[in-house]
């Protein structure tokens, strides 16, 4: 008989959480992500111009810059005393702008067809905290949305938690006298 009360304790505490858990999931809120490329607007000649500058700002001279388009490597160039660098001949397309401490993609778009949004010149800045994921086992924290529950919400999955603990108890017992 008390098997039968545990049991029915136990189902009762989950039939009245477990509801609330659905009904209260917040709506999801899509929120406006940052382009994962940046267009640029390629000058007269199928120019491209550029600046790497470090975190703080401060502009890095002397530094290789390597180029690539589809994974190869298109051209190189080593910055100039102000950080500024150019790559002349290039055509429309999604190119990897690297130097040794950071790398950004960028839609280069050929003379007068760019939007308007474009970017007139591209701007490199290198970071020494660079990560690379692998294999894209990378976890993205968006995936795991933060617990935003209410005080109601906290007292019912503390009610469940004991009445899951009093019946497993409970259980436990009656096996044992049995």
């Amino acid at each position: 008989m008390r098997l039968m009360r545990s049991k029915t304790l136990c189902i009762l505490v989950l039939l009245i959480t477990t509801p609330q858990f659905s009904l209260a999931a917040a709506p999801k809120v899509e929120k406006k992500r940052t382009p994962l490329l940046t267009d640029i607007a390629l000058q007269k000649g199928g120019v491209l111009v550029g600046r790497l500058t470090d975190k703080e700002g401060n502009l890095r001279d002397e530094q290789k810059i390597i180029l690539r388009l589809d994974q190869e490597v298109v051209a190189e160039v080593t910055t100039g005393k102000n950080g500024q660098f150019e790559l002349k001949g290039l055509q429309g397309g999604i190119y990897e702008v690297a130097s040794e401490h950071g790398t950004g993609s960028f839609r280069a778009w050929a003379d007068d067809t760019a939007p308007p949004s474009a970017k007139q010149f591209v701007v490199l800045i290198e970071n020494d905290d660079v990560i690379r994921g692998q294999f894209g086992l990378t976890p993205d924290p968006s995936q795991f949305p933060r617990l935003r529950l209410s005080p109601a919400q906290w007292l019912g999955i503390g009610i469940g938690v004991a009445g899951l603990t009093v019946g497993t108890i409970a259980l436990v017992r009656d096996n044992d006298a049995s």
